[in-house]
């Protein structure tokens, strides 16, 4: 037996062997799976795996969620339908902060917090926070180990600027009122927002979030 006679072509595989090689290629790169889908039917049929879809790369969107606004509506409803959790930090966003749709926009932040999306997490936890629900928000926040290092939780917070970039941001009054409130119990110097401590973390990232945005 010759030694092409041993080689495997990919489109002898089994469609849903295929759907979980497209769907580890697409956590990575979302063009290749493009890529992948144009050069054969059989692999385009493979892709609409949902596996595919949960896993999807969608980090330009978002960077960006404002494209998915007026682009991109059939892969956001696909992602979203196989519980794709940075496709709900997108979706959050936009109802949130863009349609000031907060009980939408809080149900799909909630679900890539829980699929483990750290940006969303990290927003999640600190809108809550800001609402008054400190014992969520905490906890939220908590998950990103901030004790340990700060170094994961200041990287979301500067992806989630980002992605806010370009939108009308609402300082509610909410925000304000559990600000005041939490600011008599603060000890520390509050203008120095680079050195945060175990009591006054919460509180300076709570600052950023509101006022600096």
């Amino acid at each position: 037996m010759s030694h092409s006679e041993n080689i495997i072509k990919l489109e002898d595989l089994p469609t849903h062997i295929l759907g979980n090689i497209i769907s580890r290629v697409g956590r990575y790169c979302r063009k290749s799976v493009r890529n992948a889908m144009e050069a054969s039917p059989l692999l385009a049929k493979a892709a609409q795996d949902q596996r595919v879809y949960k896993t999807l790369y969608l980090r330009p969107l978002a960077l960006h969620p404002l494209t998915t606004t007026h682009r991109y509506e059939d892969l956001m409803e696909r992602c979203l339908t196989s519980g794709n959790a940075e496709a709900h930090y997108i979706k959050g966003i936009v109802q949130y902060f863009h349609n000031n749709n907060h009980t939408e926009g809080l149900q799909n932040l909630k679900l890539a917090a829980e699929g483990g999306y750290a940006d969303a997490v990290y927003l999640y936890g600190i809108i809550m926070l800001c609402r008054g629900e400190s014992e969520e928000g905490r906890a939220y926040l908590d998950k990103l180990d901030w004790q340990e290092s700060k170094f994961k939780a200041d990287r979301c917070w500067r992806n989630i600027k980002r992605s806010l970039h370009g939108m009308r941001i609402i300082r509610l009054p909410i925000y304000v009122a559990t600000i005041t409130d939490m600011r008599e119990s603060i000890m520390c110097d509050i203008d120095d927002m680079e050195n945060r401590c175990n009591h006054c973390y919460y509180f300076k990232q709570m600052l950023k979030f509101v006022f600096v945005i």
